[in-house]
């Protein structure tokens, strides 16, 4: 490796370093330092709460991808938000209902919900069968997630996790049962078809930040800033390296 690579690699290390340190020290203090606001994950504990109001369910789509796969990422996210729904949810007669496309995405779908409602103190109305394996193949998958929007007194559908194109056709189940519809994806076409179809898009890598959004530990907030900050560390960095190069080259520190 390069001596200007090593570098630059020390640099941006220290800094995520020195901001996950300063926001942890900073809230601490009572005034950590405000993430930037992201909609979707800001009204989803307001719909919760008129879904169990309105006795209407929520759905968790945790998409077709495979646990221990390059789409592991993807459906950890959607149990990330499935956490703080089955949490909000424990008091209604219609607990939220999760899809997977996955044997073990399912499984692990069931575990959250145990956990959710034993925190809560709600053991008693737990129930295994929220948990479902909707399809082993995108387009069976598809299908078992229309199936269950139509059957299933839907009110607010969360589809976050590997979906592709034909997250259109799930969208479009829930427009027809007037659903309010989140969607955030690891695929571009989907991350395309839902900015036009859902109500609230979740784009790029937003979708992976539910843990610090919903789940409010403090590390994942203090590492989901220091993403933020770094990202505009390093935009001005590609901006302004044309005129900072050849001073540092004059200096030494870069060949």
């Amino acid at each position: 490796m390069s001596t200007e690579a090593i570098l630059a690699l020390s640099i941006v290390v220290l800094a995520f370093l020195l901001i996950v340190i300063f926001w942890i020290w900073a809230r601490r203090s009572g005034q950590p330092p405000a993430l930037r606001v992201m909609p979707a994950f800001r009204d989803l504990p307001q719909r919760t709460g008129e879904s169990v109001e309105s006795g209407k369910r929520i759905h968790v789509s945790l998409g077709s991808g495979a646990i221990g796969g390059a789409n592991t990422a993807s459906a950890l996210a959607g149990l990330n938000v499935l956490e703080a729904v089955a949490e909000a949810s424990t008091v209604s007669d219609k607990p939220p209902i999760v899809t997977a496309g996955d044997g073990a995405a399912m499984m692990l779908a069931q575990n959250t919900f145990r956990r959710a409602y034993k925190r809560q103190n709600a053991e008693d109305r737990y129930d295994q069968l929220a948990s479902r394996l909707a399809g082993t193949t995108a387009l069976s998958y598809t299908a078992g997630v229309m199936t269950t929007l139509k059957d299933e007194d839907v009110s607010t559908n969360i589809i976050i996790g590997s979906v592709g194109p034909e997250v259109a056709l799930m969208a479009d189940a829930g427009w027809g049962q007037k659903a309010h519809q989140v969607i955030g994806a690891d695929n571009v076409q989907a991350q395309a078809q839902a900015y036009v179809a859902a109500d609230q898009a979740l784009i790029g890598e937003d979708m992976f930040a539910a843990g610090a959004y919903l789940g409010h530990k403090p590390l994942h907030r203090a590492s989901l800033q220091a993403q933020d900050v770094l990202r505009i560390v390093v935009i001005a960095v590609i901006v302004l390296g044309p005129f900072i190069a050849p001073v540092l080259r004059s200096a030494g520190v870069i060949k």
